[in-house]
């Protein structure tokens, strides 16, 4: 466990424990993702999996989530994904389990379950990215890894308003938050674009470009970019206030497909 800046009892109650299964780290340069890096650096486990502090886990779902991947036997590195429920106060964001599809795990919203070769392709995450899970989807999405479906709920995911991303909050800050995630893309680019496809660095390139069009309000750049159509429909749901809106409205509905 890695006290990230608690400014109550936390880092105390957790050094009062005496568990040989239990490790305690402070992080002494508090931020989500030098966190998470720290974490992992410390670990010592065949599988990593990361766990967010306000979330929570289903109880025997990390085991069920092992026993998908376990005996998999790959060349490649191995990434298992899950499944989430969304846990809010409010009502159309509270239930929603994402992927609805009880037979593939999600890319987004919960952590992946890692094999050591994965780690060491995707660890460290840059520091200055202002969470792990963007660049984290780059990896499983563009490298060449062996993905394992699992319909475990593994993560009970907490909405609300200090979540790095979620539509909760205003348009203006939504876009900034939004903005600052996707800098994982070029930063991905920078580190491992040599072992992409040229498919892949082409993907890429459109996404990124897809990516400055929305951040920039800009509808017409976002349609003409090359980027794959559910990337344009995402970034044109959040090039502005109005679509931010009419994308709040219909969030229940699109979520988890």
């Amino acid at each position: 466990m890695v006290d990230d800046g608690s400014t109550d009892d936390t880092l105390s109650i957790l050094k009062s424990y005496t568990s040989s299964s239990l490790k305690v780290f402070e992080n002494l340069n508090p931020g989500k993702v030098k966190a998470f890096n720290l974490g992992v650096e410390k670990s010592s486990g065949k599988w990593v999996c990361l766990f967010a502090g306000d979330d929570i886990m289903p109880q025997h779902s990390l085991a069920k989530r092992l026993d998908a991947v376990a005996s998999v036997s790959s060349e490649k590195p191995v990434v298992g994904l899950s499944r989430l429920i969304q846990i809010s106060k409010i009502k159309k964001q509270n239930g929603i389990v994402i992927p609805r599809d009880p037979n593939r795990g999600g890319l987004t919203g919960t952590s992946y379950l890692m094999d050591r070769r994965a780690v060491a392709k995707f660890f460290p995450v840059p520091e200055e990215l202002p969470n792990e899970d963007t660049w984290l989807e780059a990896c499983v999405v563009h490298l060449d890894i062996e993905i394992v479906h699992s319909g475990v709920i593994g993560n009970q995911w907490r909405v609300h308003e200090g979540n790095s991303v979620n539509m909760l909050v205003p348009f203006r800050e939504y876009n900034d938050k939004i903005t600052k995630r996707m800098k994982a893309y070029p930063l991905f680019m920078d580190r491992h674009g040599s072992e992409l496809s040229a498919e892949s660095r082409c993907r890429l390139a459109a996404k990124v470009m897809c990516e400055r069009a929305r951040a920039a309000g800009d509808m017409v750049g976002v349609l003409k970019s090359k980027a794959v159509l559910v990337d344009r429909l995402r970034a044109l749901s959040s090039t502005n206030t109005a679509m931010y809106e009419v994308r709040r409205k219909l969030y229940g509905l699109l979520s988890g497909w």
